[in-house]
């Protein structure tokens, strides 16, 4: 696909903009024109007609045959102004009534239907026609004229032609300048675009703010944009390092177990390397797992993705799952939540979060102990709670714990330091939070992931 211009895009709204003026100005300047032809053609029909009335007072009383040549000696005057023009003559209709009954009619043919009956008042008129009635009551004498609008029709070829010549001749001279005031008004973002071309694909520092204010929200932008990649590259950096050394120990025990097995002469001593090696390849799964969810959780992806779910379903089928292991210890899983509560979840990502909450708290709790599983419903959030009889976390460290890789100090647990980050990372891929308490009256954690309700 052929991108598009910027510069073309503002060099056509610029011709846009003059043929709308230029439009605009012929519009208003025709219905000017049309308006005053109109006005000073019913101004001469009226002259004509009040001049007809003059010379009837003249010959008031006198017989109609005498009248009617008089009369259209007078409709030749009124021609003899047109005729002087020589372009275009336009068509006439004239009555005379005296004491209501008609006196004169123009013979011309191809003028408007007359009911020369009806009187001067009710005569029917042409379109692009204008009309004057006159009356002398001295005389009972009625005088009505009637003409089409002269140049009706060339009133638009004329305005168009007295308006597209000037413009046809100053389009070179506006655009021209116009070309050249664009081009030099779009440097400054050329500049910035050269700059960041420039620019090797490691350095992610700020862009040296714009002078123009078009520009410095671009500029802002883009700053933000590289700061918000800086801050990723640093934690991906930290995250590779910390990885690395959290597997670097199941690795050094799974290397030093297999070469004892190798050279291991007694079973008690095949027996202990045998252990020795399932327990770091145990150790070195649970940490890729878990690397895997903490890399599937990520908070800043895919929140398009969020599906209407059932969450007390979703919860009780995680917990189906968790109860053998827990069974194993004595530990008894307890679910109390309302019959449904359908909201937007991420799947995976939920899966994953209540997994790393329950396992924690099986795994922290001491045995023949429970765990509660509660789910609230409210018309402003969601709540899910997972509480234990472990032995909680002391308030200075609950921050600490989401950090990757962390372990309290004194932690005898085997584990990888990365449930509470994955949990964390997935509940805000879930738009919820975590908060951590320690509970008063039965001891013990209880971590509580607040969503909002949604509109």
């Amino acid at each position: 696909m052929k991108n598009r211009s910027l510069f073309r895009r503002l060099l056509f709204g610029f011709i846009s903009v003059m043929a709308v003026v230029w439009l605009a100005n012929l519009a208003l300047d025709m219905y000017e024109t049309r308006t005053a032809k109109r006005r000073d053609m019913q101004r001469e029909l009226r002259a004509s007609a009040l001049r007809i009335l003059v010379v009837m007072q003249t010959m008031d009383g006198r017989p109609e045959a005498e009248i009617q040549p008089m009369v259209h000696k007078m409709e030749a005057l009124h021609y003899a102004l047109y005729k002087e023009l020589g372009w275009y003559i336009p068509a006439l209709q004239t009555h005379v009534w005296r004491h209501g009954r008609l006196l004169y009619q123009t013979p011309d043919a191809g003028l408007p239907g007359t009911d020369a009956v009806a009187g001067p008042y009710h005569q029917n008129l042409r379109d692009s026609w204008v009309a004057s009635v006159e009356h002398d009551p001295a005389t009972d004498v009625t005088v009505r004229m009637a003409t089409e609008v002269i140049g009706e029709w060339m009133l638009q070829v004329s305005s168009v032609g007295y308006y597209l010549a000037p413009l046809l001749f100053s389009i070179p001279f506006l655009l021209l300048p116009a070309w050249f005031i664009i081009r030099v008004g779009l440097r400054p973002l050329n500049d910035i675009v050269g700059e960041i071309e420039q620019r090797s694909g490691a350095n992610l520092s700020a862009l040296a703010p714009s002078p123009y204010q078009e520009l410095s929200p671009l500029v802002g932008s883009v700053n933000r944009l590289m700061e918000r990649l800086t801050e990723r590259l640093e934690r991906e950096q930290e995250f590779l390092i910390d990885a690395a050394h959290e597997l670097k120990t199941p690795l050094s025990i799974i290397q030093i177990n297999a070469e004892s097995l190798g050279e291991a002469r007694t079973p008690q001593r095949l027996a202990e390397a045998g252990n020795g090696l399932r327990t770091g390849v145990q150790r070195a799964t649970h940490t890729v797992h878990q690397l895997l969810a903490l890399a599937r959780s990520g908070s800043d992806r895919d929140h398009a993705r969020l599906a209407p779910r059932d969450l007390v379903e979703l919860v009780a089928d995680r917990l189906a799952m968790a109860g053998q292991i827990a069974a194993t210890r004595g530990i008894e899983i307890e679910l109390l939540a309302p019959d449904t509560c359908a909201m937007p979840l991420h799947l995976e990502s939920m899966a994953s979060l209540i997994d790393n909450l329950v396992s924690n708290a099986v795994k922290y709790s001491p045995g023949q102990s429970r765990v509660t599983v509660r789910i609230a419903a409210s018309a402003e959030q969601v709540v899910l709670s997972v509480s234990d009889q472990g032995p909680g976390i002391a308030p200075d460290m609950q921050r600490k714990v989401f950090e990757r890789f962390f372990r309290l100090p004194g932690q005898d647990q085997p584990g990888s330091g990365l449930g509470l980050a994955i949990a964390e990372r997935a509940a805000a891929r879930n738009r919820a939070t975590i908060q951590l308490n320690n509970r008063a009256d039965t001891g013990g954690l209880q971590v509580d992931v607040i969503f909002q309700a949604t509109p």
